[in-house]
């Protein structure tokens, strides 16, 4: 007993028993006693009134009296344990949820302790036993354990330790108005969760792969996974699905398995994703295919004789059938408008229907029939909408949604920002096409949309004059021809500072004129991408473009054979010396004659552009005079997220806030605060020799003060081998 400070100062009394025994608890050393077992005798006297006489204690020679706060009298069952109340109370004072200064900050329940204000609470200590590391749930982020293995004269804390004999408590920040109501510490007595290795997985676009996975778990498990959007990744029972979209490249992919006591084990994997490979199967059987006339839903007559058929294909543009018979024919009451009429495979839709008499008197009846493609040119509109770095797939899938057409096989994986007006869903999908590059494929009886890399069949189908080849003619074209090429965005932003202050390129490697014409880029085109993409330009423009319109023989119409096929889109080789041909060539328009194959004309590309690759230059793009329609560039798209558009994913920051006023696009980043700041990226090159980072800068700090700004890029070697380049800024 003292009187210098507070302590808390109990009497066990058993009636029963006729025992009694004392005990105290000191607030400032939470140091505790309980006295031993003595015994009294009498009874209690119920009608007592006199005051409650606590004790008196001499100091030196003095007596002394102690103050009591105040008296609580209790009457605990028969399993009280005193010795154990005793202890609990004096660990419970590290607490400091009540002291003085606390107290107005909490409001303690029967159940929790909330805090009034954003504060840190100190719990009470508790004491513990174990063996096994420990699992703490139900502690809020940024809790501390201290833990004391002699009474608390000196604490530990960091991670809990795998095996403790001692007593363990914690410091617990709270936000306003945050409850804590306890936290349980599990000494587990099963083993941690185990996870096998994950191999590596390659794929093509739009697979599945299903993995077996082998695991041991205490109770449920619980699966996270951490994968970028191109894969999903989903678990179900002891087997993970891996379904890939239409990005490419490789995904780095981990899997965490969570135990019922959130102990966890995690494996990583990449999920490499291929683009599919496009079959185009064998070229049609043109050659007097018979012409089915269709009723409302099912084909009703052959037709055999007509006076002309002719089908006509272009690359990336029209499909068309056209239709001439004796308006007295006896089948020619079963052609009506939009219905089907089908040949070689492929059934038209009929659009127009022509009645007339030609010069020798007879009436003849001409149809104009189109693609079943086509029909999506009538189909609900797809919203104005922006798009930033997306692939191809995606925006077919959205132009296709809800018209009964599917999408097949997208193996062009440039990806492109652009934005696109209302358009109906064919449209649409020319646009994708003119903006990513490659060739659309219909496949109209699947009703599926395909943009392949390159379309079409390289059989080594050859014409040569007297041979297969009837007519031929060389067109060489100097109509688009430009020596001076001036390049700039839609900013304004030349390439005067990186061209020796000329705002153009030049190339009279073909005619000495001074042929001008302007490359309009978008807006926030960088210097060192239009420079690039002008110097293919210039080299494409600056000399004439050829191309061939020659009439052909099928020689499968004789031979049978499909190798002797030939289809749009098709590699064929094309000899007639004379006028100047000799050349393995792409048809890139055909109008093929049914009903006679050795009539057929095919027009030829003798300049044959890489579809899908940034060098690709598209026939007619360039004007003279501004306002011409681009391929988006994208650039910055090298570096994934580069303008934080979608805040800080896929970077790794520190201290980094994204913020509004962008230059590349809507966003920025901004640091505060002294030390060193830096953002990250690992990227996977494309094909390009060269490489330019850009960045904009700008300080909020006195006098216009800007940090050191360094540059350092790692390069790591297909041999395995790197080099670290630094790049100052400024």
């Amino acid at each position: 007993m003292q009187t210098s400070g507070w302590q808390f100062v109990g009497q066990l009394l058993d009636m029963t028993a006729q025992t009694s025994r004392m005990f105290s608890v000191e607030l400032a050393g939470k140091r505790s006693w309980v006295g031993p077992v003595r015994n009294l005798t009498g009874a209690p006297n119920p009608a007592s009134t006199a005051n409650l006489d606590v004790f008196a204690l001499p100091s030196g020679n003095v007596w002394t009296t102690g103050v009591f706060d105040e008296a609580i009298v209790a009457h605990p069952g028969a399993s009280f344990d005193l010795a154990k109340f005793v202890d609990q109370m004096a660990l419970g004072l590290w607490s400091d949820g009540q002291i003085t200064g606390n107290a107005d900050h909490f409001t303690l329940t029967e159940s929790s302790i909330r805090a009034n204000s954003e504060r840190t609470l100190s719990t009470g200590a508790e004491r513990v036993n174990w063996n096994a590391q420990p699992i703490v749930q139900g502690m809020p982020a940024g809790s501390t354990p201290y833990w004391s293995t002699n009474e608390g004269l000196s604490w530990s804390t960091g991670a809990l330790p795998a095996q403790l004999n001692g007593i363990l408590r914690w410091t617990v920040p709270l936000g306003a108005n945050q409850t804590f109501s306890g936290a349980t510490v599990t000494v587990p007595t099963e083993p941690p969760p185990t996870l096998g290795a994950i191999s590596n997985i390659s794929m093509e676009q739009g697979d599945i792969a299903n993995v077996p996975l082998t695991f041991t778990n205490f109770g449920a498990p619980r699966w996270a996974v951490s994968a970028p959007s191109m894969v999903t990744v989903s678990i179900v029972g002891n087997t993970m699905s891996v379904a890939a979209g239409f990005n490419t490249g490789v995904a780095p992919v981990t899997v965490t398995l969570i135990d019922e006591l959130d102990r966890s084990v995690a494996r990583s994997f990449n999920v490499t994703v291929n683009a599919r490979v496009w079959d185009a199967g064998d070229a049609p059987e043109y050659p007097h295919s018979p012409i089915i006339l269709w009723g409302a839903t099912l084909p009703e007559s052959v037709l055999i004789d007509p006076l002309e058929a002719v089908i006509t294909k272009e690359v990336n543009g029209e499909e068309k059938f056209e239709l001439t018979i004796d308006a007295n024919h006896k089948h020619a009451a079963l052609i009506k408008s939009e219905r089907f009429i089908q040949v070689a495979g492929e059934k038209y839709r009929t659009r127009r229907i022509e009645k007339e008499r030609g010069s020798d008197g007879i009436v003849e009846l001409a149809v104009y029939a189109e693609a079943e493609f086509y029909d999506l040119a009538t189909k609900a509109k797809v919203a104005k909408k922006e798009w930033k770095q997306v692939n191809a797939g995606d925006v077919m899938t959205l132009a296709l949604k809800n018209t009964g057409w599917t999408v097949g096989v997208v193996n062009v994986t440039a990806l492109r920002t652009y934005e696109t007006d209302e358009l109906n869903p064919l449209e649409l999908l020319r646009v994708v096409q003119e903006h990513h590059g490659g060739d659309l494929v219909f496949d109209n009886p699947g009703k599926r949309v395909s943009l392949v890399v390159q379309a079409g069949h390289d059989n080594g189908v050859a014409f040569f004059y007297g041979k297969g080849l009837s007519q031929s003619k060389r067109v060489e074209d100097t109509t688009a021809l430009v020596t001076r090429l001036y390049v700039k965005n839609a900013d304004g932003l030349t390439i005067a500072n990186l061209n020796d202050g000329k705002p153009y390129l030049e190339d009279f490697s073909f005619s000495s004129d001074v042929k001008v014409a302007t490359y309009d880029f978008p807006a926030g085109t960088s210097p060192f991408t239009m420079m690039e993409r002008g110097q293919d330009l210039i080299a494409e423009r600056a000399k004439p473009a050829y191309s061939y319109e020659v009439t052909v023989n099928d020689l499968s119409a004789k031979t049978g054979n499909p190798i002797d096929r030939f289809d749009v889109a098709d590699f064929v080789t094309v000899v007639d010396e004379e006028v100047g041909i000799s050349d393995r060539q792409r048809i890139v328009r055909m109008e093929y004659d049914v009903v006679s194959p050795w009539d057929s004309q095919i027009t030829l590309a003798a300049i044959l552009r890489e579809v899908g690759a940034d060098g690709s230059i598209d026939s007619g793009t360039l004007d003279t005079g501004s306002g011409v329609t681009t391929f988006d560039l994208v650039p910055y798209n090298l570096l994934l997220n580069g303008r934080f558009d979608n805040g800080l994913a896929h970077w790794a920051s520190l201290g980094g806030q994204v913020v509004e006023g962008g230059v590349t696009g809507d966003y920025a980043v901004s640091f505060s605060g002294a030390g060193e700041r830096w953002i990250e990226q690992t990227i996977h090159p494309d094909n390009r020799t060269a490489y330019a980072l850009s960045f904009d800068l700008s300080s909020t700090g006195p006098d216009g003060w800007v940090p050191d700004v360094v540059a350092q890029v790692e390069v790591t070697y297909e041999d395995g081998s790197s080099e670290t380049i630094d790049i100052e800024l400024t």
